[in-house]
């Protein structure tokens, strides 16, 4: 978290409440037991220790475990890779990039927070 000044932190945190939101209400029109529910389920639970540990003035990863970070982690790496490809799709200059781009940086801002965990455990 030393890498992360509390503002860029702050700013991190508003496209993952998006992503948030928006998963919250697609994983809700997706029966339970699918693939893509179960992926927004795991990508929703990664969304949700990250936004924790940007949130916190002092990390405390007694909350979270290993197996929760690792987790985490992949879910990260999935949805960068996703992200990637979509940002390519639109004109930079446009409304899409710039948001795909805002969350790109939220993504590795939390992959790279997850990894700073984990290196605690």
């Amino acid at each position: 978290m030393d890498n992360y000044t509390a503002d860029e932190l702050q700013e991190a945190l508003r496209p993952l409440a998006s992503l948030i939101s928006k998963s919250e209400k697609a994983q809700q029109k997706l029966a339970p037991g699918t693939w893509q529910h179960t992926m927004l389920r795991d990508n929703l639970k990664a969304l949700h220790i990250a936004s924790a540990l940007m949130n916190k003035e002092t990390s405390d990863s007694d909350n979270f475990a290993q197996d929760d970070l690792q987790e985490a982690l992949r879910a990260f790496v999935s949805m960068i890779g996703k992200t990637e490809k979509a940002q390519v799709k639109f004109s930079p200059g446009t409304s899409q990039h710039t948001l795909q781009r805002n969350r790109l940086k939220a993504l590795h801002i939390a992959e790279a927070l997850i990894k700073v965990e984990l290196d605690k455990v």
